[in-house]
Formats: C-alpha cells, sequence, structure tokens
C-alpha cells in the first residue's frame, strides 16, 4: 500500500520464519536455570557457565522456530523470569542451536525450508555476517545464495562480489568475479627469538669482536622484548573462489598479494592458488611476479609460507658477493621430515673457487637433541683442493641419571672460515673442541661425569703462532653439596685428570685432586656470615719430566674463608617516583699457607682475569695446578636502585679491592710477584642513566703506577622499535708487558632518516693497530608490505687482504624474499637491531 514502511514487517516477518528472536538468549537462561528437576541424561551434560551475577533480561518474549532442525522443537511452557541465586549459577547446554537473523525491505518463504530476502539483506549467524542485495536461505542444508552487492565477513577472511553460494557451517560454497581479504594473526619476528651468546674465547685483539651492547636485560625498560603477535594480510581478485571447508581456499584466475587492497605494489598472478591455512601454506600454478606493474619471475609451481610454520620446500636463493669468492649463490632445500627433525640443504656455488654443498640436520625428543652440520667443497679452484667444516652437537638423558653430552668440531685448514665466509660456525675461535662427556648423578646432591677433550688448533697468524692446549684422555669429575650435615653444608671436588699432548716431548702425566669443605652459614634479613673450611689435596704422577726433576708430587693444603655481607635500605622518591637503595658492604677473608709448586707443570692453569667475581674467590688461577698462598681481606661495596612499586633493579654499583697481610710467593711463568699490600681497585656501574638509555661501566684501576689495566664503557640508547643507537670502548692492558692488547672504539646503530627510509651500520677500529676491523653501511626502506635492505660490510682479515661483501635483498612480507639476505649479520653487529617491516602496528579487519 502507498507510504507504508515495508522494513519493520519484513523484520517480523524474518524473525517468524527464520526460526530465532530477539528473545531468545532470555529464554534459554531462563528456561536452563529453571531445569532443577529435569533427567539423569540432561544433568550429565557439560554445562556452559554463565556468571554467577548476571541477571537474565527480562525481554519480550515471542515465538521461538528452530530452522536448523528438520523436525519443529515442541513449544515449551514460558515461566516468568527469576533471578539466579549467586551460588548456582545458570548454564546453558552445548548442544542449543546458534541464532541466526535475516533483516531485510522484504522477506518471503516457507518455514524451515526456504527464506527469501530482498533489498538491504544482512545475515547474522555466529562468526558470520553476510550483507547482499537478494538473498536465498535452506536452513535444513545451512545454505546461503545470495547476488548483487554481496559481503561475506566470516573467521577473519572478506569477501565481495556479485553472487556468492555457501553453506555456513561447513564453509562450503563458491563466489564468482570476487575480491577477497583475509587476515591472519602470525608471531612476531622483528627481534630474534635468541640472544647472541658472547665468551672470551670467541672475541680476538686483531679481529672485529661482538658489541658490548648486544644484551641488555628486558627489566631495564628498553623494549628488548618480542612485540606482541601481529596480523598478516592477503588480499587480491579471482575469478572464481572455491571455499573447501575450514581454512581451505583455492582461487581461480587471480592475484595474491599481502600489501593493502587499492595499493599493491606487488603481486602474484596465477591461473589457480590453494590456501590451506591449516598447514600454514599456499601452492601456485601457472604464475607471474609482477613488482610495481613490472613482471619480475615466472614460475610454473610456486609454493609460498602462510605462518611462519615450518614445511618442506626450496627456501629463497639468496647471494652475494665478496673480494676473496666473487659471487656467492646459495639455493636452501628445506625438509620438514616430522615435527621433531628436520634438514636443510645447502648447494652453494662460489664464482671463484667452484660448488659446495652443506647440510645442516636438527633433531629433539623427550631425551635427547641435537644438531649436526657439515661443509663440503670438492674442489677449491683458488687452492686446487677439497675444503670441508663438520660439527655435531648432541646431548642424551639416558635414564638412571645417566646422561651424554658429544660437541665434535673441525675444518680441513687454518683458513677455512677466512676464505670462505661460513655459515656453518659464525665464530672466530682457534680452539675447536672435539668432547665427548658421561654424566651420572645418582642422587641430587652428588654429580659425576667422564669426559674425553681433544682441540684443533687454528694457526690464523703465522706472526702470532697459539699454543696448543693439553688434552684430557679421560677426566673424571665429582661435584657434591649436601646441606645440614652434623649442623654444617658439606661440598666436596674431586678430579682425576690424564693429560696428553701432541708434542711428545712436553710433560705428560695424571693428576688427582681431592677438596672437601665444611661451611656454616648464618641467615638473617639484614646480614649473612659464612665461615668455611677445606682441605686442598692434590697428587701428579708425570711422565717426559725434565732431568732431575721426581715424577711425583704430592700437595696437601688447607683454606679457611670467612665471607659476610650486610644490607641496608632506604625508601625514598624523585622525580614523582618512588624507589628503594640498598647499601651492601661485604668483607671476604681467606687463608692459606704457602707451600713451593715451582716444580710442578702447568696443564690447564692459567692466571685469572681480576673482576668483581674473581676477587671474591679463593683463587687467583684457574685450574688446579698453582694453589695461591693468601692471608688476604677482599672489601666490596655495592648499591642499588630498586623501584619501589615493581621491586625491579634499575641500576647497580660495585667497588671492590683486596689487601693482602703478607707478600705473594706463588706464581706461574712470566707473573711477577706481587710485593704490595693492596690490589688494583675494580669498580663497574650499570643501569638506565637516562629514559630508555642504558650504560655499561667497567673498570680496574692500577693507582701504585697511576695507570689503567682495564678499561670497557658502553651506552645504549632505544627509545622505541627500529630506534637504537650505542657506542662503547674497549681497552685491556697486558700486565706482563704494559702494552695494550685491546684498544677498540665501537659504534652501531639503526635509525629512520625519513617516513619509509632506515640507516643501518657498525663502525668498529682499533686504535692500536690504527685500522677499521669492521665497518657495516647500509639503508633500508620499508613500504609496509615489501621491504629492501642494501648494506655493504667491510671486515679485515688477521692475514691477506680484507673480505668485502655486498648484500642486497627484496623482501615481500609474509611471502618471500630475493637476493642475499643480511638479516642474520645485522642481528650480529647491531644491538637491539629490529625488522623494519614487522614493526608492531595497529590494523583492523572489518572495513567501514
Amino acid at each position: 500500500m502507498p507510504g507504508f514502511s515495508r522494513r519493520p514487517l519484513a523484520v517480523l516477518v524474518c524473525c517468524l520464519f527464520s526460526g530465532t528472536q530477539t528473545g531468545y538468549a532470555a529464554i534459554e537462561t531462563e528456561r536452563a536455570s529453571l531445569q532443577v528437576t529435569g533427567s539423569a541424561s540432561d544433568e550429565a551434560r557439560e554445562p556452559l557457565m554463565l556468571a554467577a551475577n548476571d541477571v537474565p533480561l527480562n525481554l519480550r518474549k515471542e515465538r521461538k522456530f528452530d530452522i536448523l532442525k528438520k523436525k519443529k522443537a515442541p513449544v515449551e511452557k514460558v515461566q516468568e523470569p527469576k533471578a539466579p541465586v549467586p551460588e548456582t549459577p545458570a548454564v546453558l547446554k552445548r548442544d542449543d542451536s546458534y541464532p541466526l537473523f535475516i533483516v531485510a525491505d522484504q522477506i518471503e518463504g516457507q518455514a524451515d525450508e526456504v527464506t527469501e530476502a530482498e533489498g538491504d539483506v544482512e545475515l547474522r549467524k555466529v562468526g558470520s555476517l553476510l550483507y547482499a542485495d537478494r538473498l536465498t536461505y535452506r536452513p535444513l542444508e545451512d545454505e546461503v545464495d545470495a547476488t548483487g552487492s554481496v559481503r561475506l565477513l566470516q573467521d577473519g577472511s572478506e569477501i565481495s562480489g556479485p553472487h556468492l553460494r555457501m553453506r555456513l557451517s561447513d564453509r562450503i560454497g563458491s563466489a564468482e568475479q570476487a575480491t577477497y581479504r583475509i587476515v591472519r594473526d602470525l608471531p612476531s619476528r622483528f627481534y630474534a627469538q635468541q640472544q647472541t651468546v658472547v665468551t672470551v674465547a670467541s672475541s680476538n685483539a686483531n679481529t672485529s669482536g661482538a658489541p658490548m651492547m648486544l644484551n641488555v636485560a628486558n627489566s631495564y625498560g628498553l623494549p628488548t622484548q618480542l612485540p606482541p603477535p601481529r596480523q598478516s594480510e592477503a588480499n587480491g581478485y579471482a575469478e572464481r573462489i572455491d571455499f573447501e571447508g575450514e581454512n581451505q581456499i583455492s582461487l581461480f584466475t587471480n592475484t595474491y598479494s599481502t600489501c593493502k587492497p587499492g595499493s599493491a605494489d606487488w603481486y602474484l598472478k596465477t591461473d589457480e592458488t590453494h590456501l590451506d591455512y591449516d598447514e600454514g601454506k599456499g601452492t601456485a600454478k601457472d604464475a607471474t611476479l609482477w613488482f610495481h606493474g613490472a613482471p619480475i619471475l615466472y614460475t610454473p609451481l610456486a609454493s609460498f609460507p602462510l605462518n611462519n610454520q615450518r614445511r618442506s620446500g626450496i627456501l629463497h636463493p639468496h647471494f652475494s658477493t665478496s673480494t676473496r669468492s666473487g659471487l656467492d649463490l646459495t639455493v636452501p632445500y628445506y625438509l620438514n621430515l616430522a615435527p621433531n627433525y628436520d634438514v636443510t640443504l645447502m648447494p652453494r656455488y662460489l664464482s671463484k673457487r667452484g660448488v659446495q654443498i652443506g647440510a645442516d640436520a636438527r633433531y629433539v625428543s623427550y631425551y635427547y637433541d641435537g644438531q649436526a652440520r657439515f661443509e663440503y667443497m670438492p674442489n677449491d679452484e683458488v687452492l686446487n683442493r677439497s675444503r670441508y667444516a663438520y660439527r655435531f652437537d648432541h646431548r642424551h638423558n639416558l635414564g638412571g641419571g645417566l646422561s651424554a653430552v658429544v660437541n665434535w668440531n673441525g675444518v680441513s685448514d687454518d683458513f677455512y672460515w677466512q676464505d670462505l665466509t661460513s655459515r656453518l660456525l659464525q665464530t672466530s675461535q682457534t680452539q675447536l673442541p672435539r668432547q665427548v662427556v658421561l654424566g651420572y648423578a645418582p642422587a641430587p646432591w652428588l654429580q659425576t661425569n667422564m669426559q674425553v677433550l681433544r682441540y684443533q688448533t687454528l694457526q690464523i697468524d703465522p706472526t702470532n703462532p697459539i699454543a696448543r692446549p693439553y688434552f684430557l684422555e679421560p677426566q673424571l669429575n665429582l661435584l657434591a653439596y649436601k646441606p645440614n650435615v652434623l649442623k654444617t653444608d658439606f661440598a666436596a671436588v674431586g678430579q682425576y685428570s690424564r693429560f696428553t699432548h701432541v708434542d711428545a716431548t712436553k710433560v705428560q702425566g695424571d693428576r688427582v685432586v681431592f677438596y672437601p669443605q665444611f661451611s656454616l652459614p648464618i641467615v638473617h634479613p639484614a646480614f649473612q656470615i659464612t665461615p668455611k673450611v677445606g682441605l686442598h689435596l692434590t697428587k701428579y704422577s708425570l711422565d717426559q719430566q725434565a732431568s732431575g726433576l721426581p715424577n711425583t708430587f704430592s700437595r696437601a693444603l688447607p683454606t679457611f674463608s670467612l665471607d659476610s655481607t650486610v644490607v641496608f635500605e632506604r625508601e625514598g622518591s624523585w622525580l614523582g617516583k618512588s624507589y628503594i637503595q640498598t647499601l651492601e658492604p661485604r668483607l671476604y677473608y681467606v687463608n692459606i699457607p704457602y707451600k713451593d709448586q715451582s716444580q710442578i707443570p702447568l696443564f690447564d692453569t692459567g692466571l685469572s682475569d681480576f673482576n668483581f667475581a674473581q676477587i671474591f674467590s679463593e683463587n687467583r688461577y684457574s685450574g688446579y695446578d698453582r694453589i695461591n698462598d693468601a692471608n688476604q681481606l677482599t672489601a666490596g661495596l655495592t648499591t642499588r636502585l630498586l623501584d619501589g612499586e615493581t621491586g625491579v633493579e634499575r641500576f647497580k654499583a660495585m667497588l671492590g679491592q683486596r689487601y693482602y697481610f703478607k707478600p705473594q710467593r706463588v706464581s706461574i711463568s712470566g707473573e711477577t710477584t706481587r710485593q704490595d699490600d693492596f690490589s688494583n681497585i675494580v669498580a663497574a656501574f650499570n643501569g638506565l642513566v637516562a629514559p630508555k638509555t642504558y650504560a655499561d661501566l667497567a673498570t680496574e684501576y692500577n693507582y701504585r703506577e697511576n695507570v689503567i689495566e682495564r678499561f670497557s664503557a658502553g651506552t645504549r640508547f632505544q627509545p622505541e622499535y627500529g630506534k637504537v643507537l650505542s657506542a662503547s670502548y674497549r681497552y685491556t692492558r697486558d700486565a706482563l708487558t704494559g702494552n695494550s692488547t685491546v684498544d677498540q672504539v665501537d659504534f652501531a646503530g639503526q635509525w629512520p632518516i625519513s617516513a619509509n627510509w632506515y640507516a643501518v651500520g657498525r663502525y668498529n677500529y682499533s686504535l692500536r693497530d690504527s685500522r677499521a676491523l669492521e665497518v657495516i653501511a647500509g639503508v633500508e626502506y620499508n613500504a609496509s608490505c615489501w621491504s629492501v635492505r642494501l648494506v655493504g660490510q667491510r671486515l679485515s682479515a688477521i692475514a691477506g687482504a680484507p673480505n668485502e661483501t655486498l648484500f642486497l635483498q627484496l623482501e615481500l612480507n609474509d611471502f618471500g624474499s630475493i637476493g642475499s639476505n643480511p638479516i642474520g649479520l645485522l642481528r650480529r653487529s647491531i644491538p637491539g637491531y629490529g625488522k623494519i617491516n614487522e614493526l608492531p602496528t595497529d590494523s583492523r579487519l572489518l572495513t567501514p
């Protein structure tokens, strides 16, 4: 009739024929709360709990139709709602059908058979939202057929087109001439999952070492943790889309891109694409990759990731160029053999040297895990011989307290890593361990093990030969700690070692060590006092001893120490924030009598670094070949600033010095005995010095000679993700010669220079050698859905000319990359470096 609004009538008809109404939730809640006298089978069903204090709304009651079942449900008598008792919350049964709503200008149909709607149609169901000009819904099949301006929003997907047909519950159907948009959450890869571990052996005064500020604890407030999961978006156009069940989509004559809709800087154009979100991979046939309107790659068959899960296939090739090896091209192939083990094959071509093959296998189980890597070059065209490198690392829990460890490394020659810039072992170690360990722990307080340890020594600097260490063939160790033994804590160290050497003229032999100790800790919330006594027993049986020297030695040295600490605290506030400051003085006294040890050979003993860990120890030597004579007192002072609300440490400062009550008499080769009654002063500081600014400083000062023996200082400023600057300085003086062994400055950073451009770089310079050890310079461009990196590296070598490498990479977000990948280099060299194309962003699925 003219002038009559049809939309309220259409809504009413929709409720009658679609089988649900706005009062559904209230009625079902009331019905569930009143079913206290139901059958046993009803009571056995697992309920869905409502909040105890939720009171159902007193909505208008209407007739309910269950359109998702073939037969009509019997009409139940509706009672007046009652507020539930908080102690017995209302429940919903799991098998209750989800409601479905249809709103349109005009609706007609037959109950339980078909519903037809026309004009601004809107269909709503849990997990699905559909808009169309015309719609036909068949409730028995839960099938919808929509035409006109169709738009479907379902579980992270948005499909738009002129026609769509789908069974909503099964997610099976098709759409024609459709645009699509699919959003999924992915874990962030902005930072590396594991922090880089830096050891003393991995640094060298003549080569570039790891930056000082590489690892900063998360508690200091810098953005050093992984950002929250990010959203990955895929979109494009397809002549036809087939929905093949949950997480299974096939596209025909389509485009695929991870750029925002309407700004596809790159896309993959294919005849057919299948997206499998269960397996996390996509496959494409007859595919052409377009970048800024130009085709750059064609392949008859392609596979690409949809998430960060592991899957078999060819990894994206990477290439670089260097002065030592020329063009360097690697095409890795990944084999995901099982959830707990995989293999990566790494065929590699170097234009100046030839072909190299490699493999990297990883495995993990409940009782064991490990990794095996190798590289082999049949013929190096520069040296005209074969070359190889390998590493095997295995850890095994054999059960019953037994365990085993294997760590076996080797290379074909001394200059393997420098010549080939191996991706296998990215370290500058010159001593490659070959170790097998068998452990046994019969009780929680007792641990034993047996190990065999050999080394391959690399002579990488002809002018500075490296001494070969002794081998352990074998070594037996015992470590015990048991508290509350006669009201004391008992500890013991036992060791048997057989020392051998490749040089048959050197002294070799056996050493037995046993060191029992008893301590009596007196612990109070404000202080702690721990006296300790022990007896250090050692026996040697030697071969190839020099003429006139005995072949056996015995040594027995009693030890006594007294460790005491007091903690003072005070509360305060600064700049409106509360804090707690501590003052922790510590005194540590050691007394060990003198015994002549000059005729005992040095198998594994050296002079330890003088630092805060060493000044609060009994022996200044590493190993057991020398036990120092001691009558000394160490005084230390530590202060900390703790957050008043969380207790997190914001900074810490330490100062310490050792005082001697008698001159030194025990020494090792090349060491000058100390005659003074005090040691050098050691001081350290680390923590926040300004917002988002972390600093670390340590020094050893010799005020007798007014010289600094050791100094290191570094700072790292990181206000937010993708912005980091660091600077550090390191200096070490050889106490025996007085010359510097390390004197380096190091600058590194990543910083935006415009809206999309970032600069990255590192400059590591040796002041002692007057040369740059490592220079890295590059730029990155982030275009939201793709990024490009151009990075150059110049690395000084101990022998020969420096090695120069150029990296160029085009990365298409969540799809793949082309070119040489500098990410690993930048993560190792620039503290706090993050991938700019994975910066945390705020995105939404539903467009307005």
